[in-house]
């Protein structure tokens, strides 16, 4: 971990599981979306990656818990989910629960990353 990284503060409090997921979804959410920004939130725990400077471009935040990741999704009902991977029940938040590396390799899981990065014109429609 870079002394550089913004993340560091947040990462260092996370077990080494934990961390290593963040890390690794930090890398998918690099790779589906490299034009989103990345901003640490330390007093709600989060990563928010986003398309502008409003919460309604936010494309998807990491959230770690104690054993696991929450990929969370801000207009995840509206997100096309035929593997229903989806988990939540608010009004408008959907989330991902990324338990193993597997998980964050899930093809399922990208493919609602990629839709929500189009959503905010991050990926083209065709991609």
């Amino acid at each position: 971990m870079a002394e550089s990284d913004p993340a560091a503060p947040l990462l260092e409090k996370l077990s080494p599981e934990v961390r290593a997921l963040v890390q690794q979804l930090r890398g998918l959410v690099r790779e589906v979306a490299p034009e989103a920004s990345e901003r640490v939130h330390m007093g709600w725990g989060v990563i928010h990656y986003a398309a502008g400077t409003s919460m309604r471009d936010v494309v998807a935040a990491l959230a770690p818990q104690r054993g696991y990741v929450n990929l969370e999704f801000g207009d995840g009902v509206d997100l096309p989910d035929p593997a229903r991977r989806l988990e939540g029940t608010g009004k408008r938040l959907r989330h991902v629960k990324i338990r193993r590396g597997e998980d964050a390799r899930d093809p399922d899981v990208r493919a609602l990353l990629e839709a929500q990065a189009r959503r905010r014109g991050l990926v083209s429609p065709s991609a």
